[in-house]
């Protein structure tokens, strides 16, 4: 895990500088697939034949994208995945037979992903609703998929995060029973009734999470669904 330092001179003393500071590499696993040996004890039943390296290369390189990898199990740690996609395969060949199929590896980037956090709120504007972001990664923002959902017509919606810098997140209107949903990480913003173009009635002020303890005041009463994984820094052996 790679970790770009920014510094800069007071004479000839360098002084880091944390922010802007970054993690620059992905993470490159390597992963070998071999047949179990206590399975397959005849020495012909050791080495994959050619319809079994196809069945893995159609499995492993026919997506586009990453999938999730578990990196640990649960009783070692929470369930925690890797964002793989396979950019290499190679073959490990014995008599010229293949006994082992290489898998080289990319991640998303440098770091494991947490299963999904669910976390409802009932807000009102007598209470504050406190989220908790425990993430590894403590200098990003984490953008979390939100849906919010009022039962009667609402009129000039805001969610402050007053821990945000009082970020404020806005709508002229929701109608009852109405779900919004708002993707954070991908800027994008729908609505239960299709005839709406919700982005009209929104600040752009997309819902984000600092590091820590976020706290936001609401305006009206809704129920307000917060979604997302958190980086993980793993090692193991």
């Amino acid at each position: 895990m790679c970790h770009e330092t920014i510094e800069e001179y007071i004479g000839h003393n360098p002084i880091p500088k944390l922010l802007g500071a970054s993690y620059d590499s992905k993470l490159m696993p390597t992963a070998i697939i071999v047949k179990d040996p206590r399975i397959n004890t005849k020495e012909n039943d050791k080495y994959f034949t050619e319809h079994e390296c196809r069945e893995v290369l159609r499995q492993l390189t026919g997506f586009r994208g990453y999938k999730q990898m578990q990196i640990l199990p649960y009783e070692f740690d929470e369930i925690l995945f890797f964002n793989i996609r396979v950019v290499n395969v190679r073959y490990q060949k014995i008599g010229g037979h293949v006994a082992g199929i290489i898998l080289d590896m990319e991640c998303d980037s440098q770091f494991a992903w947490s299963n999904d956090f669910h976390y409802t709120f009932n807000a009102s504007p007598s209470s504050s609703v406190i989220l908790f972001n425990n993430s590894d990664n403590l200098y990003d923002y984490l953008l979390p998929k939100v849906t919010i959902k009022a039962n009667s017509n609402i009129s000039n919606l805001s969610i402050v995060n007053i821990l945000d810098n009082n970020w404020t997140s806005t709508f002229k209107s929701i109608s009852a029973g109405e779900i919004i949903t708002m993707d954070s990480q991908h800027n994008t913003l729908t609505s239960s009734n299709i005839e709406r173009i919700v982005s009209n009635d929104f600040n752009m002020h997309f819902i984000r999470l600092v590091p820590g303890k976020n706290e936001f005041v609401v305006n009206k009463d809704i129920q307000i669904l917060f979604t997302y994984k958190v980086p993980r820094k793993v090692g193991f052996l």
